[in-house]
C-alpha cells in the first residue's frame, strides 16, 4: 500500500513522490522542503508603514494566528510549524512608504544574502532551491493593509462558523523579479547552470566531458520548457486600468486575504506562480474570489 503523507508527522516520514500526497493541501510545500533540502518554508514579511507601532503588533499577531489556524484545519500544524519561519523586515529609514517595486529590490537583496544552493538535494520534484516561494515572493504591508486588521477583528467576537465571510485582513504578495520594462531575475538559474558548466569544462578533460554535456543540454531544455519566463511585451497583455502606473495586466503583485497565507505559498509552487492567467486577481481584487476589493 502507498504511503500517505497526511499520516506523517515528520519531514522523514514523508513520501517522496508527488503522487502520494493526492489528499494534502500543502503537498508542494511539504515535498519541496524533502526534495530541495531547504527545511523552512514561509515569507519573508516587508513593514511599509510605521505611524503606529501597536496596530502592526496586532496585525502580525492575527496574521500569524490565522496561518496557525490554516494549518491546523488542513491537518498539517504538527509537520509544518516546526519548519515554518517569519522573518520580518522592518527598517524605518529604508521602508517607510515604499513603493512595492523598491520593496522587490530589496528583497532581492535580502535572497542574495541567504546563500541559497544551486542544486536540490533529492530531486522528488523538478524545482531549483531559488524557485521556492520563499525566494520569489515576499509580503508587503502599508497602512491601507495595516488598517485591515481593525474591521477584522472588530467583527471576528467568535460567533461567526466562517471566517472567510468577515472583513478581510489584507497583505500585497510582491514578485521580486517584476518590473515595468519586463522579468529580470538576479538569479537566472538556467544561466546559473550555464556557467557552472563552462567551469567544469574549463577543468574537464576528453570526450567524456563532450558527452555529458550533451546529456545535460537535453535536460535543461527540458527545464526550461517547464520553467522558461519570457522576457520583453509579449509577456504582458496591455491596456487595463493604471495600477502603479503600469497597464499590464500582470502589474507583479496581488492582494490577498490573510485566511490562506499558507494556501497562496502552496499556490505559487505552481510554473507560472503569481502571474497565473486563470487565477490571477489584478489589484485592487482580493484572493481568492472575486466579490471583494481594496479601497482605491
Amino acid at each position: 500500500m502507498a504511503p500517505e503523507s497526511l499520516t506523517a508527522r515528520t519531514l522523514e516520514e514523508l513520501p517522496t513522490h508527488l503522487h502520494w500526497y493526492d489528499r494534502d493541501p500543502l503537498k508542494r510545500t511539504c515535498l519541496s522542503m524533502i526534495s530541495t533540502g531547504i527545511h523552512t518554508w514561509g515569507f519573508v514579511i516587508y513593514r511599509c508603514t510605521y505611524d503606529d507601532d501597536e496596530l502592526w503588533n496586532r496585525y502580525l499577531a492575527q496574521l500569524k494566528s490565522l496561518c496557525h489556524d490554516e494549518l491546523v484545519n488542513d491537518k498539517r500544524a504538527e509537520l509544518l510549524e516546526p519548519h515554518l519561519d517569519w522573518v520580518v523586515v522592518d527598517d524605518r529609514a529604508a521602508l517607510d512608504n515604499a513603493s512595492r517595486l523598491q520593496v522587490g529590490q530589496h528583497f532581492n537583496q535580502w535572497v542574495a544574502e541567504q546563500n541559497v544552493p544551486l542544486h536540490a538535494a533529492k530531486n522528488y520534484i523538478n524545482c531549483f532551491p531559488i524557485q521556492l516561494p520563499r525566494f520569489r515572493y515576499c509580503l508587503y504591508v502599508d497602512k491601507q493593509c495595516l488598517e485591515t486588521v481593525i474591521q477584522f477583528q472588530e467583527a471576528n467576537d467568535g460567533t461567526n462558523m466562517f471566517i472567510s465571510t468577515l472583513p478581510p485582513l489584507v497583505f500585497a504578495v510582491v514578485d521580486r523579479i517584476w518590473t515595468p520594462n519586463g522579468t529580470d531575475d538576479p538569479f537566472d538559474v538556467f544561466e546559473a547552470v550555464e556557467k557552472e558548466k563552462a567551469d567544469a569544462k574549463g577543468h574537464g578533460d576528453g570526450e567524456q566531458d563532450d558527452e555529458e554535456e550533451e546529456d545535460d543540454d537535453d535536460e535543461d531544455e527540458e527545464e526550461e520548457e517547464e520553467y522558461e519566463y519570457v522576457d520583453g511585451e509579449e509577456e504582458y497583455d496591455r491596456g487595463y486600468p493604471l495600477v502603479d502606473g503600469s497597464d499590464h495586466r500582470y502589474v507583479g503583485w496581488m492582494y490577498c486575504n490573510a485566511w490562506c497565507v499558507a494556501g497562496i505559498y502552496e499556490r505559487l509552487h505552481n510554473t507560472d506562480g503569481l502571474d497565473d492567467y486563470g487565477s490571477y486577481l489584478r489589484p485592487p481584487v482580493i484572493w481568492p474570489g472575486k466579490d471583494r476589493s481594496m479601497p482605491t
